[in-house]
């Protein structure tokens, strides 16, 4: 695996961790969930903040010690990508007509908002799988 689709994998699956804790409040097992609209922002403000600067910072880091050839996906690369992003993409539609189903219930704003969060989250899971998948299959 080149260092281009472990920097990209390595990244995605740690923007998990965040936004799992997060979930995990929500259920009420590591703390407190926020209850307004200030909260809920602030943080998913500083989860998604923060995992910008990381990647900047990473890679810089590795344009710096092996070059931007290593940062930069080949054409093989960009192939899963594009495919793994677009299985992402059918998730999050077939997520969102779930929402819709749900919508007509009565749901609190902040359930929403989770759900939208979670919606995203479950996008991003099937790329990373889909990315594994395609990778595998392609050595």
């Amino acid at each position: 695996m080149s260092r281009h689709m472990k920097f990209v994998i390595g990244l995605s699956t740690l923007m998990f961790v965040p936004i799992l804790w997060h979930f995990a409040t929500v259920f009420g097992y590591l703390g407190e969930a926020p209850e307004t609209r200030e909260g809920f922002f602030l943080r998913i403000g500083l989860i998604f903040v923060g995992f910008i600067a990381l990647s900047a910072i990473t890679s810089s880091i590795i344009a710096a010690r092996h070059g931007d050839d290593e940062v930069m996906p080949d054409e093989r690369e960009w192939w899963i990508e594009t495919r793994a992003e677009r299985n992402g993409g059918w998730a999050v539609m077939v997520c969102l007509i779930a929402l819709m189903w749900f919508a007509f219930t009565p749901m609190q704003p902040m359930d929403v908002a989770n759900a939208v969060l979670a919606i995203i989250a479950i996008g991003e899971a099937v790329k990373i799988v889909s990315g594994l998948v395609y990778l595998h299959g392609r050595d």
